[in-house]
Formats: structure tokens, sequence, C-alpha cells
């Protein structure tokens, strides 16, 4: 059983005014989520591994999905699997967000994100019966893993901004 973070205990307000990344590309929306302007998405300021303190399976994503939707993580209910073409919108070669947790991988992605998870997250998209696919942001590449492997790999979610 994954143990998630309570959200009751949130009950303070956000301070007042926004805070952006230095390109105003992605605004850090105080409640655990940052939102791209770019693609309107809404991301999970931290991915599954800072949140629980475990790797994830590819099949185990799935439940982490449903648990954040049963707590209705920062009021939304319609968390989702990021496919390889979203996660491959984080990805920034030339941005430097800190290193993968007990390695040395480089993680390029936006500082405004929580630092030092997962390098590798999965992608919705399976890879046959026994893969699925994801993608390692110390290169921007897509990686083909079996389903039950956890080797340093978490999901971080993602939702559609709606108008």
């Amino acid at each position: 059983m994954l143990a998630l973070p309570c959200l009751a205990e949130k009950t303070q307000a956000p301070p007042a005014g926004k805070i952006e990344s230095q390109d105003k590309r992605f605004v850090d929306n105080q409640d655990g989520t940052i939102t791209d302007t770019k693609t309107s998405l809404m991301w999970m300021k931290q991915e599954s591994y800072q949140q629980t303190g475990h790797w994830l399976t590819w099949l185990e994503s799935f439940n982490y999905v449903k648990k954040i939707n049963e707590n209705g993580f920062a009021n939304y209910y319609d968390w989702q699997m990021p496919t390889l073409k979203d996660l491959q919108t984080l990805y920034e070669p030339h941005k430097l967000n800190s290193q993968q947790v007990g390695r040395e991988m480089k993680i390029h992605i936006d500082p405004i994100f929580a630092k030092e998870g997962s390098g590798a997250w999965w992608a919705l998209e399976a890879n046959g019966h026994f893969n699925a696919f994801g993608i390692e942001f110390n290169n921007g590449k897509r990686f083909s893993a079996p389903k039950k492997s956890k080797a340093r790999k978490a999901v971080r979610l993602m939702r559609v901004v709606r108008p």
C-alpha cells in the first residue's frame, strides 16, 4: 500500500503573487502543482518517488493514479498518466533541476519542480505485453523496460487545464 501525503493538513493560504519559472513558462500554483503555460498541462510538483519514498512499476503507477484521484490531490480528481508526448514537453536540455536521488544522473527539467527524485518516468504507453515506455530526463530519450521493473522509476501525474 502506498502512503500518500495528507491533503487535510494544507490549511494555510498561498502567499500573494505567483511564482514563475525564470523563463515564465511554468507557474507554481503553491498547492503542489505546476502549470505549463506552453502546453496547458498541470503537473504535480513532486513525482511519485518524492511523495512516497518508493520506486514504482508501470503497473503500480495506475494504482498510484487511482489513489491520487480518490484523495483529490489539490482538489482535482482527474489526474492521469502522461503520454510520451506529454513527458517530452518537460525535457529541456539547457535546464538543470538536480540529480536523481542516489545517482549521478542529471535531471533536465525546469528547476521549479521538486528536486532529487527519479530521472526516469513511466508513460501511459505499453510496448507489447511485457514492456512499457517512459522518458529518461538526463537525455530526453524514450526507454522501454519490463512493466514489473521498479529500477529507479517513478511517475509524474498531469491533468489538462480547463479554461
